[in-house]
């Protein structure tokens, strides 16, 4: 039987290296929801950023804020301990993978692009920590390059300065359906003789930052660039050895991954139940919605530097009916999609299109732009049926992917009335620095999406699918239901099997046991009570027929016992009247 199930069950042979991540989230506790800001642009990104550039040594990164980070558990160097485990943040809008230094400072005021910002950070009196209080572990490398090769990551709101270091990165090569993290794995299962599997990277260039300047703290104790790693144009001449998937691909391990790609699985319900995790190498149904398994695939742009950027055609706010009320004919746009941001961004000109119309969908609705730091979409007096009823949707290409929980889109909502379909509700939509579309969690959150890169066969592409409901009760692919069936069936048909022959080895053994009797009855009276019992047994096996005829017989005869006795009654009252009258 075991056999059999190991059989019928089916066997998973994914090609991939999984690894568990962690959330980690800047909190906007007082969002300005009485500053308007509607009728005012916000300042736009200057041309240095907009023009992104990446070169051996230099990167300029779109504006937008980085208030979220989804982080995995590494070992920086070859020391195995607690002390040795790293938080380091994904990043799909970084090329490099960068961590901070034992001598890291940073200095608020200052933030200048050459290399002697460490120097004069140390000298002044507001020198300050590159750590945040839940992130303070510092690595220097121990592999040391003979030359120094400065690198630094420049945006609008942080500056990351250092050198480039090769030194030993370590990932834990467990079975992906424990989805275990490093430290877990050393607190509850690590024994003093059985040290952990792990996967290395050796030659991996890292950045190691001496100097940070930023305006939200950094929540990782580092960053794991997972962007474009490929440049298109002789004037983007990249550090070479700084892609951390081709890398990872390319390392001679157990994992014999084959293919430059990686796949994010980030669910959240909204009882707020989480699921997350990255895999390189490929990607696995299991963590796709088992009804709609259609890969969607997008070209990322040409020329795009080391951004994951596509091109969208149109955006809707769409219900089941088809009503759009956005419904205008937009600049066609760009954008990029990010792990680091907690909203959709998009640009002013969409934003005041859909204001107008939600304010138009029911009487008494006002929505605005707030906060003029953050300009935000707010809404009072919202009819939350919209809410239920309406899809923010993106279209590329021939493509249409919807944004289908509406707790993504809504930050917060607080009844406005006794009515409790009438509230006031923040979205988790802002407006864009730039003029690209900013896809962040909104849109990445309960989406499985899968990132390829393919120099050589010129493969350049984005896969959207939805995600499954989530692993503890999935909506996994058709092989698990196809198991299951099988399961089902072959348990019934052993429990038929098992019926039968329970049946059928009993009337054999009852047979046995009456043929042995017989034998060993050796007196009349062991034979007449051998008669008697199987007659008694035979008469067990009567037809009804039978029954039926013998029942007949006895109330005929009850009928006719019944006549002779009416009989003898007359004759007895006949002679008993004549001798009355011959007395007489």
């Amino acid at each position: 039987m075991i056999g059999l199930l190991l059989i019928i069950l089916p066997q998973a042979f994914a090609n991939y290296f999984e690894q568990k991540l962690s959330r980690h989230v800047y909190e906007y506790k007082d969002v300005q929801k009485d500053d308007i800001v509607t009728s005012s642009k916000p300042p736009k990104c200057s041309d240095e950023f907009l023009n992104y550039y990446h070169n051996d040594s230099f990167v300029t990164q779109i504006c937008f804020t980085k208030n979220v980070f989804y982080n995995v558990e590494v070992i920086l160097g070859d020391h195995i301990d607690n002390k040795s485990i790293y938080s380091m943040a994904l990043d799909l809008t970084s090329p490099w993978t960068w961590y901070k230094s034992n001598s890291c400072v940073s200095c608020k005021s200052l933030k200048s692009l050459k290399f002697d910002n460490n120097k004069k950070c140390k000298s002044s009196k507001k020198v300050g920590k590159c750590i945040d209080s839940n992130f303070e572990k510092l690595f220097n490398a121990t592999k040391w390059n003979d030359i120094d090769v400065h690198g630094q990551i420049y945006s609008s709101e942080s500056l990351i300065q250092g050198t480039f270091q090769t030194d030993t990165i370590k990932l834990l090569a467990y079975n992906s359906s424990r989805k275990m993290t490093i430290s877990q794995f050393l607190s509850y299962e690590w024994g003093n003789s059985t040290p952990p599997a792990l996967v290395n990277i050796t030659g991996l260039q890292m950045l190691q930052a001496d100097y940070i300047n930023t305006e939200l703290p950094i929540l990782a104790d580092g960053v794991i660039g997972f962007g474009f790693g490929y440049t298109e144009t002789d004037e983007e001449k990249a550090q070479s050895n700084t892609d951390f998937v081709e890398k990872l691909v390319q390392e001679q391990t157990q994992l014999h991954l084959t293919r430059q790609q990686f796949a994010l699985y980030t669910y959240q319900s909204s009882l707020n139940f989480s699921e997350m995790v990255v895999q390189v190498g490929g990607f696995d149904y299991k963590y796709v919605h088992r009804q709609q398994q259609n890969v969607k695939w997008i070209e990322r742009l040409e020329k795009s530097g080391y951004y994951w950027m596509v091109q969208v055609d149109k955006i809707q706010f769409i219900n089941g009916q088809g009503n759009d009320l956005i419904n205008d004919n937009l600049p066609i746009n760009k954008a990029l999609l990010t792990l680091n941001s907690q909203f959709i961004e998009l640009p002013y000109n969409i934003l005041i299109s859909l204001i107008k119309a939600l304010d138009n969908a029911h009487v008494g609705t006002e929505c605005n732009l707030v906060d003029n730091e953050m300009y935000l979409l707010y809404c009072k007096n919202y009819h939350f049926s919209t809410a239920i009823d309406y899809r923010l949707t993106f279209i590329f290409g021939e493509h249409t992917i919807p944004i289908d929980n509406y707790h993504l889109i809504y930050r917060k909502c607080e009844s406005a009335s006794e009515n409790q379909m009438i509230q006031n509700c923040l979205f988790n939509i802002k407006v864009s620095e730039s003029d690209y579309i900013i896809l962040g969690e909104p849109f990445i959150k309960n989406h499985y999406i899968v990132f390829e890169n393919q120099p050589g066969n010129n493969v350049r592409r984005i896969g959207i699918m939805p995600a499954a409901v989530h692993m503890f009760y999935p909506d996994n692919p058709d092989y698990y239901e196809w198991a299951l069936i099988k399961l089902v069936g072959f348990i019934f048909i052993f429990g038929l099997v098992s019926i039968c022959s329970v049946t059928f080895l009993r009337s054999v053994c009852k047979d046995l046991y009456r043929a042995f009797k017989y034998r060993r009855a050796l007196n009349p009276e062991d034979k007449l009570s051998l008669k008697q019992t199987k007659e008694m047994e035979e008469s067990d096996y009567s037809t009804e027929e039978d029954i039926q005829i013998q029942q007949k017989n006895e109330d005929e005869k009850k009928v006719d016992e019944w006549t002779q006795q009416q009989e003898q009654f007359k004759f007895g009252e006949k002679f008993t009247n004549q001798y009355e009258q011959n007395a007489l």
